[in-house]
């Protein structure tokens, strides 16, 4: 099933923010393309504007790691670690955050995604089950 319209131009506009250009005979191919986009659930693709934000979109490892991050940030924040750590949860993400926009390629935003997942794991549980985490080794 194709796309709607709206949803086609959205993809188009995506990919022509991307310097990639669409012709009648590769609208198929660069629609196909766009599919990596549905990994990164972190944030809105169609707002994608830094690099890194944008390489997230168009990149399906760096969308996995996205999605990754995204479910153990939640899961720690939700677990109980306690007031200090969720804090201090919160304050490095925010760190990590500004040093990953540093980044100006897919490599250093692999390895940025990478550290900062099982950074995320690491985080102690005071009471109750360590949430479920999926570590960087994990994600192909």
């Amino acid at each position: 099933m194709l796309p709607s319209h709206s949803s086609r131009n959205l993809k188009h506009r995506f990919l022509r923010s991307m310097g990639v250009t669409i012709r009648r005979g590769t609208a198929i191919a660069a629609l196909a393309m766009c599919c990596p986009m549905a990994n990164a659930v972190s944030f809105d693709c169609a707002k994608a504007a830094t690099f890194g934000e944008k390489a997230i979109c168009a990149n399906s490892l760096l969308g996995k790691l996205d999605d990754a991050l995204s479910e153990n940030y939640k899961g720690m924040q939700a677990a109980n670690i306690g007031d200090g750590a969720r804090k201090d949860l919160r304050k490095t993400q925010k760190q990590w955050l500004a040093e990953r926009n540093k980044c100006t390629t897919e490599s250093c935003l692999v390895d940025a995604y990478r550290r900062r997942i099982d950074e995320i794991c690491e985080y102690p549980v005071i009471s109750g089950v360590h949430p479920v985490c999926t570590y960087a080794s994990d994600i192909k």
